[in-house]
Protein backbone atom coordinates (compact mmCIF):
# COMPACT_ATOMS: atom_id res chain seq x y z
CA UNK A 1 0.00 0.00 0.00
CA UNK A 2 3.03 2.53 1.19
CA UNK A 3 4.58 2.04 -2.49
CA UNK A 4 1.98 4.28 -3.83
CA UNK A 5 1.76 6.97 -1.51
CA UNK A 6 -0.42 8.95 -4.25
CA UNK A 7 -3.30 6.54 -4.00
CA UNK A 8 -3.20 6.83 -0.35
CA UNK A 9 -3.62 10.58 -0.61
CA UNK A 10 -6.34 10.57 -2.88
CA UNK A 11 -8.03 8.07 -0.70
CA UNK A 12 -7.04 8.64 2.98
CA UNK A 13 -6.22 11.97 2.74
CA UNK A 14 -2.75 10.57 3.63
CA UNK A 15 0.76 9.36 2.16
CA UNK A 16 1.41 6.70 4.01
CA UNK A 17 -0.45 4.41 6.35
CA UNK A 18 0.26 2.12 9.53
CA UNK A 19 0.20 -1.51 9.69
CA UNK A 20 -2.33 -0.74 12.14
CA UNK A 21 -4.38 1.53 9.63
CA UNK A 22 -4.00 -1.43 6.85
CA UNK A 23 -5.14 -4.12 9.27
CA UNK A 24 -8.32 -2.64 10.65
CA UNK A 25 -9.58 -1.70 6.91
CA UNK A 26 -8.46 -5.37 5.88
CA UNK A 27 -10.68 -6.64 9.19
CA UNK A 28 -13.46 -4.27 8.57
CA UNK A 29 -13.74 -5.58 4.76
CA UNK A 30 -13.04 -9.46 5.35
CA UNK A 31 -15.84 -8.70 8.07
CA UNK A 32 -18.13 -7.74 5.15
CA UNK A 33 -17.09 -11.11 2.80
CA UNK A 34 -14.39 -9.36 0.90
CA UNK A 35 -12.17 -11.88 -0.90
CA UNK A 36 -8.56 -11.46 -0.82
CA UNK A 37 -6.16 -12.32 -3.15
CA UNK A 38 -2.33 -11.93 -3.28
CA UNK A 39 -0.16 -10.80 -6.39
CA UNK A 40 2.79 -13.59 -6.11
CA UNK A 41 6.17 -12.98 -8.14
CA UNK A 42 9.35 -14.99 -7.29
CA UNK A 43 8.02 -15.71 -4.17
CA UNK A 44 7.27 -11.70 -2.97
CA UNK A 45 3.93 -10.15 -2.86
CA UNK A 46 3.84 -7.20 -5.91
CA UNK A 47 0.14 -6.59 -5.69
CA UNK A 48 -3.11 -7.15 -3.89
CA UNK A 49 -6.64 -7.22 -5.24
CA UNK A 50 -9.63 -7.57 -3.69
CA UNK A 51 -13.36 -7.89 -4.78
CA UNK A 52 -16.76 -8.13 -2.72
CA UNK A 53 -19.40 -10.95 -4.17
CA UNK A 54 -22.31 -8.92 -2.74
CA UNK A 55 -22.07 -5.09 -1.82
CA UNK A 56 -24.83 -4.35 0.36
CA UNK A 57 -25.59 -1.22 -0.66
CA UNK A 58 -26.45 -2.39 -4.37
CA UNK A 59 -25.92 -6.44 -3.97
CA UNK A 60 -23.28 -6.21 -7.35
CA UNK A 61 -20.35 -7.77 -7.21
CA UNK A 62 -17.85 -5.12 -6.25
CA UNK A 63 -13.56 -4.80 -6.82
CA UNK A 64 -12.26 -3.53 -3.92
CA UNK A 65 -8.95 -2.79 -4.83
CA UNK A 66 -6.05 -3.37 -7.47
CA UNK A 67 -2.88 -2.14 -6.25
CA UNK A 68 0.71 -3.00 -7.71
CA UNK A 69 3.96 -2.38 -6.12
CA UNK A 70 5.58 0.64 -7.66
CA UNK A 71 8.16 -0.86 -8.65
CA UNK A 72 5.98 -3.71 -10.57
CA UNK A 73 3.62 -1.16 -12.47
CA UNK A 74 3.41 -1.34 -15.83
CA UNK A 75 4.48 -5.39 -16.29
CA UNK A 76 1.46 -6.82 -17.27
CA UNK A 77 0.36 -7.54 -13.27
CA UNK A 78 -2.48 -5.49 -13.03
CA UNK A 79 -4.43 -7.05 -16.61
CA UNK A 80 -3.22 -10.57 -15.78
CA UNK A 81 -4.90 -10.10 -11.92
CA UNK A 82 -8.00 -8.66 -13.69
CA UNK A 83 -8.08 -11.39 -16.08
CA UNK A 84 -7.98 -13.69 -13.35
CA UNK A 85 -10.50 -12.37 -11.39
CA UNK A 86 -13.04 -12.58 -14.29
CA UNK A 87 -12.47 -16.06 -14.43
CA UNK A 88 -13.12 -16.53 -10.92
CA UNK A 89 -16.74 -14.18 -11.23
CA UNK A 90 -17.84 -16.12 -14.48
CA UNK A 91 -16.62 -19.44 -12.37
CA UNK A 92 -19.78 -18.15 -10.31
CA UNK A 93 -21.95 -17.08 -12.97
CA UNK A 94 -21.35 -13.47 -12.05
CA UNK A 95 -22.13 -11.44 -15.43
CA UNK A 96 -21.02 -7.69 -13.93
CA UNK A 97 -18.81 -6.24 -11.97
CA UNK A 98 -18.45 -3.13 -10.48
CA UNK A 99 -15.89 -0.83 -8.60
CA UNK A 100 -14.95 3.09 -7.98
CA UNK A 101 -12.58 5.15 -8.57
CA UNK A 102 -11.67 8.42 -6.70
CA UNK A 103 -11.82 11.52 -8.08
CA UNK A 104 -8.60 12.68 -8.98
CA UNK A 105 -6.95 9.18 -9.65
CA UNK A 106 -6.48 9.22 -13.77
CA UNK A 107 -4.59 6.38 -13.60
CA UNK A 108 -6.71 4.47 -12.41
CA UNK A 109 -9.64 5.72 -14.46
CA UNK A 110 -7.44 4.41 -17.32
CA UNK A 111 -6.82 1.24 -16.73
CA UNK A 112 -10.68 0.73 -15.79
CA UNK A 113 -11.55 1.72 -19.28
CA UNK A 114 -8.90 0.17 -20.89
CA UNK A 115 -10.15 -2.72 -19.40
CA UNK A 116 -14.31 -2.42 -20.73
CA UNK A 117 -15.40 -0.77 -17.41
CA UNK A 118 -17.61 2.54 -17.94
CA UNK A 119 -18.61 5.10 -15.98
CA UNK A 120 -22.17 5.01 -14.82
CA UNK A 121 -22.56 7.26 -12.04
CA UNK A 122 -21.02 9.39 -9.43
CA UNK A 123 -20.91 8.99 -5.39
CA UNK A 124 -18.90 9.30 -2.39
CA UNK A 125 -16.90 6.17 -0.76
CA UNK A 126 -16.05 5.15 2.82
CA UNK A 127 -14.07 7.98 3.10
CA UNK A 128 -16.71 11.13 1.57
CA UNK A 129 -14.18 11.18 -1.02
CA UNK A 130 -15.96 11.68 -4.45
CA UNK A 131 -15.87 9.22 -6.78
CA UNK A 132 -17.05 7.44 -10.64
CA UNK A 133 -18.70 4.38 -10.29
CA UNK A 134 -17.62 1.95 -13.10
CA UNK A 135 -19.20 -1.22 -14.19
CA UNK A 136 -18.25 -3.92 -16.77
CA UNK A 137 -20.85 -6.34 -18.39
CA UNK A 138 -19.54 -9.84 -19.10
Amino acid sequence: MNSQPEFNLIVIGKRFQTDEDIREENKKNLEQGEKMFHLIENKACVGVITYLPQNPNDLHPWIGLLIIHKEHEKTGIGTLALKLLDDELAAQRIDKVRLCVQNGNDKGASFWQKNGFHKISEGLDQHHNPIAIYEKQK
